[in-house]
């Protein structure tokens, strides 16, 4: 990389730096409804921060610092930065998401690969420029080149279950049917996804750092620069616009539960939309689509849903299927329907999951119970 100070390219990483510090003074300072997941994603934005100054200062001769800062003390920052990168984004997806507490016995399980790679670096005195060159066939160089390599790795894995932690927030969203608008975790999926591929750019820029060198290494590794430019510049719109009501948590909240109507009438609207208006019969319907029907605000039947009635709204919607389901499979009139046609007019879309569910309520499969119930239709 070129040596002048603060060239073009060094220009991104002093800016997003500064962008990344603001941001983490910024939600230090103005309280949020995030909780735990505020507190996390400071300490990763103060990592990324970081991470950032200690590229900067490794890759310019013409820094002023102290021998020790750049040989001894960004060997420790650089290593304990890219180790840390990653839990630390896994904690602030799961905190904002779910309200969680890590237990210390968590915390430690992440903290050891961090903790073995700076034990190694002070042990076998591996240094920025071992970091740097990694050209010696010492063990020193050695243990620099698997800190690149191993830390980019750890970084991937740990985005990768960030995607996942929000996958199945997606999945018990849509069981519980919160009203928490999409594109709020759209939007950190979408995040997840970039810092998947700075990192997994990262693992590459090493690569062909080892493998090519030259010119092309220089340009990876500016690139990558570039990519964390725009990364951080994503993570500071995503935290402005969003990120402040997403935990399922979902503690008592009195303001919500005062705005409730009698849990009476919003059980007779309830059952209007499955009497009258048969909605469990459609097949693509969700809270938002049953609650306009029967006029109550979505977060209102999902409460009383799960408060009142004891289950979840899809829950209770395949119930209602499958009594609907029980009723054609024991008419004489619906004999010559097919299991197939009895699950479509029952309102599900696929066979899988009406045999799961018929199954698990009613305790027998839709053939054996048309069969008991209507002894002369075909074995």
């Amino acid at each position: 990389m070129d040596a002048r100070i603060f060239n073009v390219h060094d220009i991104f990483l002093v800016i997003t730096i500064f962008e990344v510090v603001i941001l983490a003074a910024y939600r230090i300072t103005v309280p949020t409804k995030a909780g735990a997941g505020n507190l996390w994603l400071v300490l990763f934005l103060v990592a990324v921060a970081l991470d950032m100054f200690a590229n900067l200062v490794m890759w310019n001769p013409e820094f002023p610092a102290a021998h020790w800062v750049k040989q001894e003390f960004l060997a420790y920052l650089f290593t304990f930065t890219h180790f840390v990168r990653g839990p630390l984004f896994l904690f602030y997806v799961t905190s904002l998401l779910f309200s969680r507490r890590f237990s210390r016995l968590e915390l430690m399980a992440h903290a050891m690969p961090f903790v073995i790679a700076l034990t190694a670096v002070g042990v076998l005195g591996v240094t920025s420029y071992d970091l740097q060159s990694r050209s010696d066939n010492t063990l020193a160089n050695s243990i620099a080149s698997a800190i690149w390599y191993i830390s980019s790795v750890v970084s991937v894995i740990y985005a990768l279950v960030a995607l996942y932690v929000i996958n199945r927030y997606m999945v018990q969203v849509k069981q519980r049917m919160s009203s928490v608008p999409v594109s709020e975790v759209t939007w950190l999926a979408v995040l997840s996804i970039c810092f998947l591929v700075s990192w997994t750019w990262s693992f590459l820029v090493v690569l062909v750092a080892d493998t090519v060198g030259g010119e092309v290494a220089d340009a990876t590794g500016t690139l990558h620069n570039l990519i964390r430019f725009l990364l951080m510049n994503g993570l500071v719109f995503y935290n402005l616009a969003y990120a402040w009501n997403l935990s399922l948590a979902e503690p008592a909240d009195t303001a919500v539960a005062q705005t409730i109507p009698a849990a009476d009438d919003v059980i007779k609207a309830i059952q209007k939309g499955i009497d009258h208006y048969q909605l469990h019969l459609q097949p693509s319907i969700n809270i938002d689509q049953f609650a306009d029907k029967v006029g109550m605000p979505p977060r209102v039947v999902s409460q009383v849903i799960n408060r009142d009635l004891g289950t979840r709204f899809f829950e209770f919607i395949n119930h209602h299927r499958v009594e609907h389901a029980k009723t054609l499979l024991t008419d004489p009139n619906c004999a010559r329907m097919t299991i197939l046609d009895i699950l479509l007019a029952s309102g599900f879309n696929n066979k899988s999951s009406f045999h799961r569910f018929f199954n698990r309520l009613v305790g027998c499969s839709p053939t054996e119970f048309r069969r008991a119930h209507l002894p002369q239709h075909g074995s």
